[in-house]
């Protein structure tokens, strides 16, 4: 577990540099790193880097969970990747606020391309030992994903399940024709993930060098159309998909389309399929965030008939806890006593899947908003942070939440009054007005107050912006495409920016969670 201490978070999509091209890259990281460093903020909490298909924004929906996503690496200093053909990919792209996804993509594309023939064209030994180094290091994935994203491409990104049968079926001589038509393309899908994988060792190193985390986040599963389920498919029921049980939001649940775990298989074989993706993040992150950890205990699900309703699995509560607590032991197991843990439990989690969390010694999430006492009573109120456990991670919302300035603005004077009784904060903040700034400084400070060994906060929540990475149940290009108003170098210019920033220092000092010294 991590000492007590402060950290932000951002998807890396989000970030924004002189020299990213349309969305945030690995390279950013550095200069994100420092600026929340300034703010005495030493983790970068990140969602998942995992390779989406063209078209798919959210990174929860992955055509691979082991590859990081192409469009992550960062063009500056790729051998073919002159500065001619860098500034005319950068003059296509621009560096706009919200670039369409497409033409990043096109242009890329076209740059890593480049730089892959560019690379087979110099030959060096030293690369192609450490090429051939970190494929054998990641033959466990590796392999399968790079003949899958061929093949996606050869047969124009149709459903796997529409392949020739061989194909589909994973026959073994198809398989071994498919690698030799396609040894170029599978090289290159190689190399990619090479380059981006040396990126990502530097930026970390980068990190421990300033004393500061990265964190990742493990989605819940991989999608029906991904590397993972095509190479596995015993390893899952494809004629349920996993989703979320009715609740005040959604009457009939929620229908997220992955395909159901089959548990009693993966059991079979000791998680096989978990305990590599774990090993794979514990090359890349210091923090994991287990997303939707409730599934792993009992995952609702559906079939194909859309009037039936969904049901658990397993069933029974006893077989539940010890299937929840077989699973997160072998994650521990994987990840070591390097790597921190922390479980996303929000949403409709029974009492004892937190109670077998803290048994495990994994922290859970506080969200300020939610934490309340009295529920559905008259004497229903907020909850203290003074009371939050140690053994947690307290932070103002999520990627799926709205903006903390949002949340206030929609909520009643009376429960505005509420939350600002339970933080102890009445001499700073009038329930009857909008967010201020001081306002704002107050209802973080008692945040930060909390014994939680973790604060993350989302990055919109430390300036009082009001933007919303995804909005959950809405299908649209305002999810996941959220970038920052100005470049890192520009805020960090910006006196009002300037100013805040010293603020949230001063916060993330006087709560113990940054030293004085910086």
């Amino acid at each position: 577990m991590l000492t007590r201490s402060a950290g932000i978070l951002i998807p890396l999509f989000s970030l924004r540099t002189r020299d990213s091209l349309g969305r945030g890259e690995i390279a950013d990281l550095a200069a994100m790193i420092d600026f929340a460093l300034a703010m005495g903020h030493r983790a970068i909490q990140l969602l998942p880097l995992d390779e989406t298909a063209p078209g798919q924004l959210s990174p929860y929906s992955a055509m691979s969970v082991q590859a990081i996503d192409p469009m992550y690496i960062a063009m500056r200093g790729l051998g073919g990747v002159g500065r001619v053909v860098l500034g005319r990919a950068r003059q296509n792209i621009g560096n706009a606020r919200v670039v369409p996804g497409e033409v990043v993509r096109r242009e890329k594309l076209a740059l890593l391309s480049r730089a892959f023939r560019a690379s087979r064209a110099r030959g060096g030994r030293d690369e192609g030992a450490a090429l051939d180094a970190f494929v054998q290091a990641n033959g466990d994935w590796i392999h399968d994903y790079a003949l899958f994203r061929a093949l996606k491409n050869r047969f124009e990104w149709s459903n796997w399940e529409s392949w020739p049968r061989e194909l589909m079926n994973r026959e073994p001589e198809a398989l071994a024709a498919a690698r030799r038509e396609l040894a170029g393309e599978i090289e290159m899908y190689c190399y990619w993930q090479f380059i981006a994988h040396r990126q990502w060792t530097e930026i970390r190193e980068y990190a421990s060098s300033r004393g500061a985390v990265l964190g990742g986040d493990l989605a819940f599963s991989p999608g029906r159309e991904s590397a993972e389920v095509w190479a596995n498919q015993d390893h899952f029921d494809l004629t349920r998909t996993v989703g979320a049980p009715p609740d005040a939001f959604n009457t009939k649940g929620q229908r997220w389309g992955l395909p159901l775990p089959n548990w009693a298989r993966m059991r079979a074989d000791g998680y096989k399929i978990l305990r590599s993706r774990v090993r794979r993040a514990s090359a890349l992150y210091d923090l994991i965030r287990i997303d939707h950890v409730v599934g792993l205990y009992r995952t609702f699900n559906f079939g194909a008939d859309a009037t039936q309703p969904g049901i658990f699995t397993p069933a029974d509560e006893g077989q539940q806890r010890t299937q929840g607590e077989e699973i997160m032991n072998a994650i521990k197991r994987e990840a070591g006593t390097q790597m921190t843990i922390i479980a996303e439990d929000l949403g409709t989690v029974p009492p004892w899947v937190r109670q077998s969390l803290t048994g495990l010694g994994v922290a859970g999430y506080k969200v300020m908003q939610w934490e309340r006492m009295n529920w559905d009573s008259p004497a229903e109120t907020f909850l203290s942070p003074e009371k939050y456990p140690e053994l947690s991670l307290a932070t103002t919302g999520t990627h799926d939440t709205e903006a903390l300035t949002i949340w206030w603005r929609e909520q009643s004077v009376g429960e505005r009054t509420k939350l600002v009784r339970a933080l102890g904060v009445e001499a700073s903040v009038n329930p009857r007005e909008m967010l201020n700034r001081r306002a704002r400084a107050a209802i973080l400070g008692a945040l930060y107050g909390a014994p939680s060994h973790l604060v993350l906060t989302p990055f919109q929540d430390l300036f009082g912006w009001s933007a919303q990475i995804n909005r959950p149940g809405v299908v649209g290009d305002s999810n996941w495409t959220y970038r920052l108003p100005l470049t890192i170098e520009n805020l960090r210019r910006s006196r009002a920016i300037r100013s805040q920033v010293a603020v949230v220092l001063e916060i993330a000092v006087r709560s113990g969670r940054f030293g004085a010294e910086g």
